[in-house]
């Protein structure tokens, strides 16, 4: 009987809360759905390295800011698909005329991300489909941006709300809240589950 008292309310407690994060979550997932991220590893933390990294950022948007002209993010995952060899040879040109011996090698899948704080919003942790490129060995800080919606390419006039509902602007927007390390756990237990 005093199992049955315990596990009730614990068992009340644990739908409720449930019930309440499952919007949060659901929502969450629909905007890692419609975004497309950059995610530049750099070889290592040295300062060299991570001046490279950035240095082969800025070439890289100022290179493909007339390549990533679809309409949906589907489309725009293809153009990444259908261009890897391309922009592979245009970061391993760039390292190369720079004196840097080591290559950069493009993937575009989907990867995990944490929440990333911007200046004007918020992006909840979760699977993203993401351009990944990996300088040399890959084992230093990363960078990362958003081609789609064209958040980092300058010279496109999009945002983010020209592709989201107004309840995913509406999380987005509300900054970095309790809410976001509730979906930081889930989307951490679904990505290591999902290896």
């Amino acid at each position: 009987m005093k199992t049955y008292k315990i596990f009730l309310p614990l068992f009340m407690i644990l739908t409720l809360t449930l019930s309440l994060i499952q919007p949060i979550i659901a929502t969450s997932e629909d905007i890692s759905n419609k975004v497309l991220r950059l995610h530049i590893l750099a070889n290592s933390d040295s300062t060299e390295d991570q001046n490279i990294k950035l240095a082969l950022k800025n070439y890289f948007l100022e290179n493909t800011t007339d390549l990533f002209i679809g309409k949906t993010v589907e489309e725009n995952i293809a153009i990444a698909k259908e261009n890897t060899d391309y922009i592979e040879n245009l970061c391993n040109q760039y390292l190369s005329d720079n004196g840097y011996d080591y290559k950069a090698d493009v993937t575009v899948d989907k990867e995990y991300f944490d929440t990333r704080v911007y200046d004007d919003f918020t992006l909840p942790a979760g699977i993203y489909n993401s351009i990944k490129i990996e300088i040399g060995e890959g084992n230093g800080h990363n960078w990362w941006c958003i081609v789609f919606p064209s958040v980092c390419l300058s010279a496109c006039s999009t945002s983010m709300s020209d592709y989201l509902t107004d309840e995913e602007m509406e999380l987005i927007n509300d900054g970095y809240t309790p809410k976001f390390k509730i979906v930081e756990i889930y989307e951490k237990i679904k990505s290591r589950l999902n290896q």
